[in-house]
C-alpha cells in the first residue's frame, strides 16, 4: 500500500500534497508550526486512525482527504468526524462510522490482522494496526499502545502472532465450559441408557405385553394418536410465536413514526435544486411522504388495524392450542394404565443391541469431545511457544539495529514495549521506536508504508539520523518522515542533497497557518468527485 496525495480542508480554506513518491519522502521545515504535523495526522485520520491533532486544530470542522494505492488499485477516502466516503472505479460508497468502513477496508482494500479480543475473533481495529508502521509526533508511550483504552498491549502481540501467521485455533474459555458441559450431559445420558436396559429386564411382564401381537398393535396405535396431538401443540405454538413477534413489529414501527412527528436531529434532507422540503421515509417494509401528515395519520391507521387482527389471530392460535391439550389429557385419561406404562417408558424399552448401539454412540462422542479438549491444549502450547519464537526474532533484529547505529549504547530491549513507568532519556526514546518499527516491518513483511512524524526528535546525532535515512531507504518500500531543522542544516540543503531522498519544503508556508486559499478551487474539484459541492465553494 502506498499514499499518493492528501490534503485537508473546507469551503474558505484548504491545503493538498500531492509530491509524495513511492520511496523516501522528508517533509521539513527551517521552524515549527509549519503544517508538517497536521498533513501527517490528517492523512492518518483520513485512514481511520483515531484523532491525535495538536492541541488548539479543530479538526472536527474539516473534511480530510487521502488517495492510496493498494494491489494496483487506487482508492480516494474522504472523511469528516465519523463519516467516511470511499472512491474506485468513479463508484462512491458511503459509510456512517469508522468501525463499517474497517470491514470494508479488510474486505476490499487490504486485509486486516485476525486478533482474539473478549474471547472471540475480531479484525482489528485501523488504530491498532496503523501503530505497527505509524509513529505520531504527540502521546508517544512505550510502555503500552497509544491512546490506551479500549486497546491493550496483549491486542498488539496477538496482532504480530496473526501476522507472523499464527492461527488462534486453540479454544477460548467459554469454548472450553461448553464442551465441558456436553460432556457432562452425555454421561448422565449414558446412566440413562443404562437404566433402560435396567428397566427392561426389571419388568418382564411389561416387556412381555409390547411383545404380544394384539397389545403392540393397541400400543402402535396409540402411540400415534399421541404423536400426532403433541406434534399439532407444537406447530400451534410456532404459528402463535410468530404472529405475537409480527405484532411486536407493528408497534415498534407505530413508535417510530409517532416520533418522525418531532424535527429528525440527525438533520434535514432538501433538494439542492429546488430547495423542496418533501422528505420520503423508508423502512423494510413501507415507503411514505412524512411531510404529509395526512398520509402519516392513514399509514399509521392501517398497522393500527393490522395490529388488530393480529391480535384475534394470537387468540384464535391460542384456543386451537387449549383444545389440543385438552384432547391430549382426554386421550391419556382412556388409556389403561398398564398401556400408560409402556408409553411413559416407551423410550426405555429398547432392545439389548439398541441399548449397546446407544452407549457406543455416546462413548464415541465422549472420546471425541475429550480428544479435541487435549488438542486444544497442545495446539496451545505450540502455538504460544511458536508466539514466542516470533517475539524473539522480533527483539534479535531490534537490538542488532540499535547495536549497528549506536555500538556504545546501554540499552537492550527484552520486550517490544517498555516496563511500566520505564522512560528513556533524549534520543533513546526514537532509537527504541526506529528499531522497533524497522524490525516489525522485516520481519512481518508488512505491505504499508512507514510513517513518522518527527523523525529525528531527541537531539538525536547527525550520524544517527544518517543511519536511520540510510536504513529506510534499504526498506525498499515507501516512507513518510518529517523533521524541523536548524538554520545552519537548512541553509545546506541537508535533505535535498540526500541522493534517493524526496525532499518536500515546507517552510514557506505561513506559521500556523498551513490552510490558505490557494488550495481551494483543487479541494473542491476532489469533492466534485465524491459528489460533494462546498456551500460557499
Amino acid at each position: 500500500m502506498i499514499v499518493k496525495e492528501t490534503g485537508f480542508g473546507d469551503s474558505t480554506e484548504a491545503f493538498l500534497e500531492n509530491r509524495i513518491i513511492p520511496g523516501v519522502n522528508i517533509i521539513f521545515s527551517d521552524d515549527n508550526n509549519k503544517g508538517k504535523t497536521l498533513v501527517i495526522q490528517g492523512l492518518m485520520y483520513s485512514m481511520g486512525n483515531e484523532p491525535i491533532f495538536p492541541s488548539g486544530f479543530n479538526y472536527r470542522n474539516y473534511m480530510f482527504y487521502s488517495k492510496i494505492e493498494s494491489g494496483g488499485t487506487e482508492w480516494s477516502l474522504l472523511r469528516k468526524n465519523s463519516s467516511m466516503l470511499v472512491l474506485s472505479n468513479g463508484k462512491v460508497i458511503a459509510f456512517d462510522s469508522i468501525s463499517e468502513f474497517k470491514h470494508y477496508f479488510h474486505s476490499t482494500i487490504h486485509s486486516l490482522p485476525i486478533i482474539r479480543k473478549d474471547e472471540s475473533k475480531k479484525i482489528a481495529d485501523l488504530a491498532l494496526v496503523f501503530q505497527l508502521f505509524f509513529l505520531p509526533q504527540d502521546k508517544r508511550n512505550t510502555s503500552n499502545v497509544f491512546n490506551s483504552g479500549y486497546h491493550k498491549k496483549p491486542d498488539f502481540y496477538e496482532m504480530v502472532y496473526s501476522l507472523s501467521g499464527s492461527d488462534p485455533v486453540a479454544m477460548n474459555k467459554t469454548q472450553i465450559i461448553e464442551i465441558k458441559d456436553e460432556i457432562a450431559k452425555l454421561e448422565e445420558e449414558r446412566k440413562i441408557t443404562d437404566r433402560r436396559l435396567k428397566f427392561s429386564r426389571s419388568h418382564p411382564k411389561i416387556a412381555e405385553i409390547t411383545h404380544k401381537s394384539s397389545d403392540r398393535k393397541s400400543f402402535e396405535a396409540k402411540r400415534l394418536v399421541l404423536e400426532s396431538i403433541n406434534r399439532r401443540i407444537s406447530e400451534l405454538g410456532k404459528d402463535r410465536a410468530r404472529e405475537i413477534n409480527r405484532k411486536i413489529k407493528l408497534e415498534q414501527l407505530i413508535s417510530e413514526l409517532n416520533s418522525l412527528n418531532r424535527d429528525l436531529s440527525t438533520g434535514r434532507v432538501i433538494c439542492a435544486d429546488c430547495g423542496s422540503n418533501k422528505v420520503v421515509f423508508k423502512n423494510i417494509d413501507y415507503s411514505f411522504d412524512v411531510s404529509n401528515q395526512f398520509v402519516r395519520n392513514e399509514v399509521l391507521s392501517s398497522i393500527k388495524n393490522q395490529i388488530e387482527i393480529k391480535k384475534e389471530t394470537i387468540n384464535e392460535f391460542t384456543r386451537s392450542l387449549n383444545y389440543e391439550q385438552d384432547q391430549l389429557n382426554k386421550e391419556l385419561e382412556s388409556t389403561p394404565k398398564s398401556l400408560q406404562t409402556i408409553l411413559l417408558h416407551s423410550e426405555e424399552i429398547l432392545s439389548d443391541v439398541e441399548i449397546d448401539n446407544k452407549l457406543t454412540e455416546i462413548n464415541q462422542k465422549i472420546d471425541e469431545l475429550k480428544r479435541e479438549l487435549n488438542t486444544s491444549e497442545k495446539t496451545k502450547s505450540d502455538t504460544k511457544t511458536a508466539n514466542q519464537n516470533v517475539i524473539d526474532v522480533i527483539l534479535n533484529m531490534m537490538n542488532s539495529i540499535y547495536k549497528d547505529m549506536d555500538p556504545n549504547g546501554r540499552l537492550f530491549f527484552d520486550e517490544i514495549f517498555t516496563k511500566k513507568g520505564e522512560t528513556y532519556s533524549g534520543s533513546e526514546e526514537q532509537e527504541f521506536y526506529f528499531a522497533k518499527i524497522v524490525a516489525l516491518s522485516n520481519i512481518l513483511n508488512l505491505d504499508y508504508p512507514v510513517i513518522i512524524d518527527s523523525f529525528r526528535d531527541g537531539e538525536l546525532s547527525s550520524g544517527k539520523e544518517n543511519y536511520m535515512i540510510e536504513k529506510y531507504l534499504s526498506l525498499g518500500k515507501q516512507v513518510i518522515l518529517s523533521s524541523t531543522l536548524k538554520q545552519e542544516e537548512y541553509t545546506s540543503s541537508k535533505y535535498s542533497d540526500f541522493i534517493g531522498v524526496n525532499a518536500i519544503d515546507y517552510s514557506v508556508n505561513n506559521t500556523s497557518q498551513i490552510l490558505n486559499t490557494n488550495y481551494i478551487s483543487q479541494f473542491s474539484d476532489i469533492l466534485k468527485k465524491f459528489n460533494i459541492v462546498m456551500e460557499n465553494g
